[in-house]
């Protein structure tokens, strides 16, 4: 009869077994077994006063009953009595010590004190007698989450949470998983599990309002914050969470207050300590991040992510060497911890430590993150095969782009065009170029055409008188298209002793030069209109030291035509290096390797249309000024000091010496190159036959 009774126990079929396990003990009121499964029956009930009763009686009837230990140190776990409960299991151990359940609720009971090392021992040992105990694999999972192993945990988890869907502890820790690795939905359907069978399961609501958050639902997260709050419970979390909604809002002195409030209910609350230096970075205080988040990892040494966060923000504040001893003792610590090795390659490759980058790289090559998969991308394509990076750049899980900046896609898609032009794939190649344009937020600034009347009125303009009391030196103007390589001359004339480029146009307008252009230019302009463009040139240059005697190169991004008249006027004897290459190549360098300054072709025809009308202003701006017309390949290459020094004398000096700046420009990231040979445009001849069509007849600055 007991089996029946059992069966119907197992089959949830509670009331028809309780009945039949009472009649027994009518019976029989000291039969430790009966006593015992119905302790467990009356405990799945939520009467657990008389479950540890019955099971406690059965525990004194029957002393050497493993399991009935296991059971009484299961019901004062539930209850938060880890005394009793310890050693309920460990009398459960010393009576079977082939009980993994025993070794299950010692990890537990570990784990909850704070001791991993001696919870994972005794989950281990669980898991090595059962390979299915889920008790054993949530416990590890938890401590791999601990521990900043979110790949670990997740498959420790998963396993688990198949194997107790029903469990809300067990479907809470998978939860947790799985919003570490940002699969929302899936966390969402683990959080229903927990929340259906345990509805005020308070660790499950935290969950579900951090979900919440991540969907930028504040108001239902703030809802169930307030709630938690006005139970007392999982006050750290909650707290943690309104300081998140917080800082998504930009209200970052409330963000940190709320921090603030989780470190005092939980000191060791990483995730409020991580979040808190964020925030602090993010409003200018980094060294002051840096700081606490130092303090904080000195005070709880236990935690991957906050030696992460740490080495983040001492490489985002260009500490390098300290960011890279931060990631080594981090991995001294976790040496199976795949991530932490991954983002050491990643500082390491940010620092320029390309090599040692590449090999820690390839150790790390199971990690998921975007970043590593590029740059073991790259490491392929320096080493001759283009076929694996475009396999390592495919297998990226877009997924995980989708919340990044734009940049992780774009470089992803112009590291593929690279993969693909080595592999001699030009339509793909071009396609992949094109998309990493698509993905770059500034388009091209506007030029007006040229026509026949503006050309008159420039030409008229420049004729007039110019400034009688020039101050300083005359500027060279550094000017060049999109994709010319006007960035290694750039490089080449910094190089010079006593030379300042002036680069800052690229991010600002300070004067007439750069500005949105003003109609009032193409008046006459008296002395006193020239006198105040000139003072209004100078000035940016003296806030920045330079000195009148500083021989000048202004690096301008767009020139723009109609300002070259008051430029010849305003600053007397200026004079014009224009930076150009065979329009094609131009407009596949452009296309493949990008423009540092951001310009983005929506297409490669618009692009073209928009080559052909920058050349034609620059064409215009060497007929009014004195100019010369360089190569970049022909001026950097080793056959090139005839022409460097003709380049020298036009700007009045013996010749150019090439030297640490020039060969960095010649580097691209990791060693990949700046731009293709010449003459390989003509490979792109079918790709591109429309925007090349639009360049056969492309009129070269003059």
């Amino acid at each position: 009869m007991l089996e029946e009774l059992i069966q119907l126990h197992r089959a949830g079929r509670l009331d028809e077994a309780e009945d039949g396990y009472r009649r027994l003990l009518g019976d029989n009121p000291d039969d430790a077994e009966v006593l015992h499964l119905l302790g467990i029956l009356r405990g799945q009930r939520g009467d657990l006063a008389e479950a540890l009763r019955l099971v406690q009686r059965a525990g004194e009837l029957d002393p050497f009953n493993a399991t009935c230990q296991h059971t009484l140190g299961e019901m004062h776990l539930s209850e938060g009595r880890l005394d009793e409960a310890g050693q309920a299991y460990e009398r459960a151990r010393q009576l079977n010590p082939n009980l993994a359940a025993a070794h299950g609720g010692l990890g537990q009971v570990a784990l909850l004190r704070g001791d991993t090392d001696a919870a994972e021992s005794h989950f281990r040992v669980a898991l090595r007698a059962d390979e299915n105990d889920v008790q054993a694999l949530t416990g590890l999972g938890n401590i791999a989450q601990a521990r900043g192993d979110s790949q670990r945990a997740l498959q420790l988890l998963t396993q688990a949470a198949e194997l107790a869907p029903d469990d809300p502890l067990i479907q809470t820790g998978y939860a947790q998983a799985m919003l570490d690795q940002g699969m929302l939905d899936f966390a969402a359907r683990a959080v229903d599990n927990a929340l259906t069978v345990k509805p005020d399961y308070p660790l499950a609501q935290a969950l579900r309002a951090e979900l919440h958050v991540r969907k930028r639902e504040w108001p239902e997260a703030l809802a169930i914050y307030e709630s938690l709050l006005a139970r007392g419970e999982q006050v750290a979390v909650a707290r943690t969470g309104l300081g998140d909604i917080a800082r998504a809002q930009g209200r970052f002195d409330d963000a940190i207050a709320q921090y603030d409030e989780a470190l005092r209910a939980q000191p060791g609350m990483h995730p409020a300590a991580i979040r808190r230096a964020d925030v602090l970075a993010r409003t200018g205080r980094i060294a002051q991040a840096i700081d606490d988040l130092r303090w904080h990892v000195a005070s709880h040494p236990g935690h991957a992510r906050a030696h992460a966060q740490l080495a983040r923000q001492l490489t985002r504040a260009g500490r390098f060497d300290e960011a890279l001893a931060t990631w080594q003792d981090a991995e001294a610590r976790w040496p199976a911890d795949i991530d932490l090795q991954a983002q050491h390659a990643l500082t390491l490759d940010r620092a320029g430590h390309a090599d040692e980058a590449l090999a820690l790289a390839e150790t790390a090559s199971a990690s998921p993150r975007p970043a590593l998969a590029m740059l073991r991308a790259r490491g392929a394509l320096l080493a001759g095969d283009p076929a694996a990076a475009v396999q390592r750049l495919q297998r990226i899980d877009l997924r995980q782009l989708e919340d990044k900046p734009l940049q992780l896609e774009r470089r992803r898609q112009r590291l593929l065009g690279l993969a693909y032009d080595a592999l001699e794939q030009w339509q793909d190649a071009a396609d992949a170029f094109a998309k990493a344009h698509r993905l770059t937020a500034d388009g091209l600034p506007e030029l007006p055409a040229l026509d026949d009347a503006l050309r008159a009125t420039l030409h008229r303009l420049a004729g007039e008188t110019g400034l009688a009391e020039a101050r300083g030196a005359a500027p060279i103007l550094l000017c060049g298209l999109p994709g010319s390589g006007v960035g290694q001359v750039a490089a080449l004339l910094a190089d010079q002793p006593g030379w300042f480029v002036r680069r800052e146009r690229f991010d600002v307008a300070p004067d007439f030069v750069n500005a949105p252009f003003d109609a009032r230019l193409l008046h006459t302009l008296t002395q006193a209109d020239l006198a105040l463009l000139a003072r209004r040139y100078q000035r940016p240059l003296q806030r920045a030291g330079v000195d009148e005697s500083t021989r000048l190169v202004d690096w301008i991004p767009v020139l723009d035509a109609r300002v070259v008249p008051a430029i010849k006027r305003a600053l007397p004897g200026a004079r014009l290096v224009i930076v150009q290459r065979e329009p094609h190549d131009t407009l596949l360098d452009w296309l493949g390797f990008g423009w540092s300054e951001g310009f983005a072709m929506a297409d490669p025809q618009t692009g073209a249309r928009w080559l052909k009308l920058a050349a034609s202003h620059l064409s215009l701006a060497a007929d009014l000024l004195p100019g010369f017309r360089v190569d970049p390949d022909a001026l950097l290459a080793e056959t090139g000091a005839s022409l460097r020094m003709r380049l020298g004398v036009f700007l009045g000096v013996v010749d150019l010496e090439p030297g640490a700046m020039t060969r960095g420009a010649r580097k691209g990231s990791g060693g990949l190159p700046v731009n293709f040979a010449p003459g390989h445009a003509s490979h792109y001849r079918e790709a591109l036959s429309d925007a090349f069509a639009t360049l056969d007849d492309f009129e070269a600055p003059r």
